[in-house]
């Protein structure tokens, strides 16, 4: 007993160590390759992500395996992983200091109002008490009296020919995600 109370740091190392290896291990082997998923971050107080999640895989386009729904709080200390996600919902008040890493749209992409910038559009309106929009409320917990824009990763792997990538993944997942009541 005291040999185990006289190098207790070491134990303590041992099993930090462990813990973080079996972590590891493990989401190597749930988790899938950037190009067999589609990621959703939201920048939200909170949100339902498996709710979310299986509501957006009710009709996934071949090849792909799941939607990973993530908050922005959720990589808070790691914004490299923020920029490798296809879809973002953030509010009006936050969509300009992202909009560099925002790909244009076709103005008739949705009926819906749209975020525009410097004379092109870049997002499409998933939230907006006045106008009478709530996209997913069941799943998504925005801020009363904000707007909130759906917006594309201009480098996005699913998107198709928008940008040159080999499928519209993300495209098909948004237009899923606006449809939700």
């Amino acid at each position: 007993m005291r040999g185990i109370l006289k190098n207790w740091h070491r134990y303590l190392l041992w099993l930090t160590v462990s813990f973080f290896l079996w972590a590891w291990i493990i989401t190597l082997i749930t988790d899938a390759p950037a190009g067999k998923k589609v990621v959703l971050f939201a920048d939200v107080p909170a949100m339902d992500r498996e709710g979310l999640s299986a509501a957006l895989e009710a009709e996934l386009p071949e090849g792909i395996r799941f939607v990973e729904t993530r908050l922005f709080t959720d990589d808070l200390f790691s914004p490299a992983d923020i920029l490798k996600g296809d879809l973002f919902i953030v509010s009006a008040k936050q969509a300009e200091g992202f909009l560099p890493g925002f790909l244009p749209l076709d103005p008739g992409f949705s009926d819906r109002p749209l975020y525009a910038s410097e004379g092109k559009v870049y997002g499409v309106c998933v939230f907006d008490e006045a106008a009478g929009i709530q996209t997913a409320t069941p799943f998504v917990a925005y801020v009363p009296g904000e707007t909130y824009f759906l917006f594309f990763n201009a480098d996005s792997r699913h998107l198709g020919a928008w940008n040159g990538s080999a499928d519209r993944a993300a495209v098909r997942v948004a237009q899923t995600l606006l449809s939700l009541p």
